[in-house]
Parts: C-alpha cells; structure tokens; sequence
C-alpha cells in the first residue's frame, strides 16, 4: 500500500531503537559482521552532491556520503534516520522534526537544523525538481538546533518520501554556505563533507572512488563495511566480464543488457534481480525539442508514433524482460493508468500522416532529417534503441544522424541548453509522481537544467492538472486527476515513450543484507556486509 503520511501528534521512535528500525529492510538469517572492501562500479559522475543534480550517477555514491532525515522502507513508509522522531499536524501544513542528539558531519561539526533549512534551500533552488517537491515549503523555522519545523501553504502528500537523503540530503551550511555557487562549488568533488556512514577518501573521477567508513557515524555500529570501492566501468560488456571473474561484489543499477541477465545467472554465484527499484519507477523516451519545426506539429510526432514499435523493442532488444512504455508513469506505480491512447505500429499510416504535414517524399527520396543524439549513459539500452529509430523512419523518409555523446557532460550541454533536435532519454518517476513526472510537463520548469522540462512543452491545462494533483490528499481522487495527466500526455505527445528499463541489480553470494528498500541501490548502505 502507498503511504504518504505518518501518524500525526505521534513521535515515532524512541532513539534507542533507531538501529532496530533501520535494520528491519534488510534482514538476513546470517549475522552480520564488521569489516572488508565491496567492490562496485560507477559510470561515471560529474559531481557527489545529490542536493545539486538527480539521477544514480550522482544518488548512488551520493547517499552513502550524505544522511537524510528519513528513510524508506519497503511499504513506502518513512522510517528514522537523522531525524530520530516527528511530529505532524492535523491541517497537514507544520513537520516539526527532532534531529538525533551528537549527530556530527564528517568533519566534526554538529548537524543542527540550520543546516536542515540551507539543505532545502539548496535543493529547491538548484535541483532539476527541487522546486516542484518543495515550492510549497514557505519557509523551515529552527527555535533550536535539534528542532527543524517546516511550515507549509499547501499539503504535500509526498513530503517524507522527498526526504531521502537521495532527494533531501542535508548538506553542512559552513562548507557550503560560503556564498559560491551551489552547483559549481569545488566541494562537491574536493573534500567533501557528509554526514552519511561513509566518508570520501579518494576522488579519480576517470578511474575510481572510494570511500571508507565512518566511525562517528550517527547509528552505532554501523556501517558494517570498511570500504567501499567504485571503479569507474563505462562498458556494459566489461561490467559483465568483471562479474563474472569475481571482481566486482555487488552493482545496483547493473547497466547490463537483459539480454545478459541469463550468463550472469548461470554463473550459480550471482543474483541477478529487478527488485528494489519501486521508488525509482526508471522509463525510456525519445525527446523531441518542440520549440521548432518539425516536432513542434503534433501530426509529425504522431507519425512517429505510428513508426516506432516498441513492443517489438521490449521482445527482442530487451529480450521480453520489460515492459512496453504506455506513458510517464511506470507500470509499477500506484497511480500509473493504461487508460491512454495508442499508437500501433503501421508505416503507411505513418507515411500519411507526413504527407497530411506537409513533408512529402523529396526528389532524394527524404522528407526530412535530423540529428539523434545517443548519451553517454545507459547506451545498453539508448544506442540500441536509436539505431531501430533511425533503421524504422528510413522506411518512411526521414534521415536520422545519430549522434554518440563523448561523455555525460557534452550530453547535458547540449540537452539543457537546448541545442538538439532529438535524444534518447529516460528518467525516474521516483515515489510520487510531484518529484519525477511534473517536471516534465510543468511550464514553469522550462530551465537549462537536465531532466527539467528541456523539450519545451507548455499547456496551462496540464498545468492545472499537476496543481492539483499536488496538494490532493485524497488517494482515490489523486488517482484520477494522475489518470487524466497521464492521457493528455500521450495525446499530446509530449514524449514517444519506449520500453521500461531493465532496472537491476546484480551481487555476488559472499554479499549480505542487499539494499532492499523501495529506493533499492539510491538508499544507504550502512547494513550491507560482506559473509566469510
């Protein structure tokens, strides 16, 4: 079941049983115990500070080194974390939080609530949906150090669930509050500062990160693990032949292609498993920049609808392991609704619809072309993807330049500036669609900030429907305004939405208590240990 509240006038947990609570997500029958290095992986990142940019390049590592007030069990409930207790009121408008006493950031300074009310300023201001989880967060009050209060114009139904430390990371105001600018400061990469049970000990963006324990960590007795070692692996393929070599113990958000779940399974010493990503709700589309010709013609887009079988990519180039994309929500969530319109594959009716558009065949046998950019991340399943693309609307005229991206930061250059016609995307709905679908559709999310809403589409009406989708605290009711957005999506066009992601995880047998949460490999580590 969906929670998005606690109970109110409640404290929820005495702070002894912190550690308790914590450890019920991920139970194992074997005892856990201290000490050892887990080897992992990274794509790449290009800063360690969640507060400042989204997405598990960054959220992975991100989470280890920084805590959030709560965390996120299994049931979508919020659990402690650096908030040891609650307290919310009947109008739904005041969170008054207690912070856990001693708590200390790496460097030794205490955490105190001013810390809590600059980390959701941060992460309002400089997020790509910070505005959209917090814009009605009025203000964070502090009557003392250990007490964050935040007043609120209008319900949030998802408010605990933004305060992962994934989305809510509580960053320290005398490292950060310096007056530089967030998203470029030098300490998002050069001795950065946390609070989360892992410090940073070394930073090779092009070769590794590691990160050791942290033994002032506010839990006691954890984390278990001394060190964690993320090598910097941009292939899938060498992903799966350092799997199965036995170098790497444990990989959330894998980046394997389905196609090679099945080796890595037939190995007998690895698991290979989607579960634990119902937070994260990961869907592909190709986005179009609507601000000019042709995306900016409905009927082009629907024609490309028509030409682009995804059902067919869901069966073959990811091998039956996923779903086929109906629209922004993932087929997981509670709110998600198949009541939209389809687009069935039928070239010919594709080849009508250009015409009607005004784009017929040319003497070269071309209506058009443009140019495809393929991102650096996740090209197990983009590059794929868009080579399909370009062979299918070849069939019908339309010339596609694909265009590999160097690295993820020639991507998000030209994405969020705006200059491209076309990329292969994908991104989190997260677990309320306020924190990962609105940014997509909401006008005033028109920024050059990635996974914003880049592609340019604006509609008062949908505007509306995300207005009151927000604040709704009814579920029943919540559902059928997300019915509505999600069908005037598709009927829009906003996106043309491929196959859902093949979302996994893969770990080794010595490895012990597995993230399990809904947020899977985005939550904190501090239970995993290594077996004998």
């Amino acid at each position: 079941m969906f929670h998005t509240r606690i109970m109110r006038k409640l404290s929820i947990i005495a702070p002894l049983a912190i550690t308790a609570l914590l450890s019920a997500t991920t139970i194992s029958a074997a005892e856990p115990k201290a000490g050892g290095t887990l080897n992992t992986t990274s794509t790449g990142y290009r800063t360690l500070n969640p507060a400042v940019q989204s997405g598990a390049a960054t959220g992975v590592p991100g989470s280890q080194i920084f805590a959030g007030l709560v965390l996120i069990d299994e049931d979508y409930k919020a659990t402690p974390y650096l908030a040891e207790s609650w307290t919310v009121s009947d109008d739904n408008l005041t969170y008054s939080f207690k912070l856990v006493e001693g708590a200390k950031f790496h460097d030794g300074q205490p955490i105190t609530s001013e810390d809590v009310a600059f980390s959701l300023e941060t992460v309002k201001a400089n997020h790509p949906f910070g505005k959209a989880m917090f814009s009605n967060v009025e203000a964070v009050e502090t009557p003392d150090a250990s007490t964050a209060v935040f007043r609120l114009s209008a319900p949030i139904p998802g408010l605990l669930l933004s305060m992962e430390p994934l989305l809510l990371p509580i960053i320290p105001k005398h490292v950060y509050g310096d007056g530089q600018e967030l998203k470029k400061h030098p300490r998002n990469m050069e001795n950065v500062i946390g609070s989360g049970p892992f410090k940073v000990a070394e930073n090779t963006p092009a070769e590794r990160l590691v990160l050791v324990k942290n033994e002032d960590f506010f839990i006691e007795g954890r984390p278990y693990l001394d060190k964690l070692v993320f090598s910097i692996v941009k292939d899938s393929l060498t992903r799966v032949l350092m799997m199965e070599k036995g170098e790497i113990d444990y990989v959330g958000f894998s980046g394997i292609r389905a196609t090679d779940a099945g080796r890595l399974e037939k190995t007998g010493r690895l698991t290979v498993t989607t579960e634990g990503y119902g937070a994260v709700g990961y869907i592909h589309y190709l986005e179009l920049n609507l601000r000019d010709k042709p995306f900016s013609d409905l009927k082009v887009r629907e024609a490309l609808a028509h030409a682009i079988d995804t059902s067919f990519i869901a069966k073959i180039l990811f091998g039956g392991r996923v779903n086929a994309g109906t629209g922004p929500l993932h087929t997981g969530s509670v709110f998600y609704s198949g009541d939209v319109p389809s687009f069935e594959a039928d070239l010919e009716k594709a080849a009508a619809l250009l015409d009607e558009a005004g784009y017929p065949v040319g003497a070269n046998d071309e209506r058009f072309s443009f140019t495809l950019d393929i991102p650096s991340w996740a090209k197990q399943a983009h590059g794929p993807m868009g080579e399909y693309i370009q062979s299918q609307l070849g069939k019908i005229g339309i010339k596609v330049e694909l265009r590999q991206a160097p690295d993820f930061g020639t991507w998000v250059k030209r994405i969020s500036s705006f200059d491209y016609q076309a990329t292969m995307n994908g991104s989190f709905n997260y677990p309320d669609p306020v924190i990962g679908v609105h940014r997509h559709f909401d006008c005033d999310n028109i920024r050059n900030v990635i996974w914003s809403n880049t592609q340019g589409y604006c509609d008062p009406a949908m505007d509306a429907l995300l207005d009151a989708a927000a604040v709704e605290t009814d579920l029943d009711k919540r559902k059928a305004t997300y019915a509505e957005i999600q069908r005037k999506a598709v009927e829009d066009l906003v996106f043309i939405y491929m196959p859902q992601d093949f979302t996994a995880t893969v770990y080794s047998d010595k490895v012990g208590n597995p993230p399990s949460s809904v947020f899977g490999p985005l939550a904190p580590w501090h239970d995993v240990y290594l077996k004998d």
